[in-house]
């Protein structure tokens, strides 16, 4: 029986060959959260600054890796930020890169956050549940549940199952094995959309928007706490 979660195993293998097969030990570092380390932090800085309320909010940004996202948040001032991650060479280099002493940077060995109940204005999975078992999903989707504020939203990035473009990322589940088995990837999951959104509903979102075409190569679901203010109305795309 294995002592430590699939998740961190994995991301402890991977990270080993990518020290081996980087020029830098910062190459390796922003390697491991997916590559187009400025970029794609870019794109997802753009929607949480589209979902931002007036005023000063509450980011908790699970499996924030090596600070992708929130070194594009750094200059934000309205941003109190809370990052956690299964592995501390990340989480420093995280710390290191946004420069903010009034941030949280965190490691984590659990799918528990250590979070008080209805304190985060915003929720962010960005290549989490890309990852993760269902029931492992369903733990952090109550947890979100937990930490959020009513009126609080999640922003969750997914491997579409009904997409063509997402199975082309998924070579046969043998050749998928050895490669974690080698630390040259990790567990990839593919969801339906519907599933996922019905666990969110049954987790108590309600689900406001899909973002279906991004530069992230993932799909994004963005849904509301239930008992705060009421969705705009857009219907999900």
């Amino acid at each position: 029986m294995f002592a430590q979660p699939h998740y961190i195993r994995e991301y402890q293998r991977l990270l080993r060959n990518l020290r081996k097969t980087s020029a830098s030990e910062t190459e390796a570092l922003e390697r491991a959260v997916g590559g187009y380390y400025k970029a794609a932090g870019k794109a997802q800085a753009a929607i949480i600054s589209d979902l931002a309320p007036d005023g000063p909010f509450h980011v908790i940004d699970v499996g924030c890796g090596s600070g992708r996202l929130a070194a594009a948040l750094r200059d934000d001032e309205r941003v109190a930020y809370s990052g956690f991650d299964i592995l501390p060479d990340l989480v420093a280099h995280a710390k290191k890169v946004c420069d903010r002493s009034d941030w949280r940077f965190e490691t984590i060995s659990s799918l528990a956050l250590p979070v008080d109940d209805a304190t985060g204005d915003m929720i962010v999975f960005m290549s989490v549940f890309t990852h993760l078992k269902p029931d492992e999903i369903k733990t952090y989707l109550g947890e979100a549940a937990r930490v959020l504020k009513p009126g609080g939203h999640i922003v969750a990035s997914y491997f579409d199952a009904g997409d063509p473009k997402h199975a082309k990322l998924f070579p046969p589940k043998p050749v998928q094995y050895l490669a974690r088995i080698l630390g040259r990837d990790v567990l990839r999951v593919r969801q339906p959309r519907e599933e996922l959104e019905a666990w969110m509903q049954e987790a108590g979102f309600s689900v406001e928007r899909a973002i279906t075409e991004s530069p992230l190569g993932q799909h994004v679901l963005i849904a509301c706490k239930q008992g705060g203010a009421e969705p705009d109305g857009q219907a999900p795309s």
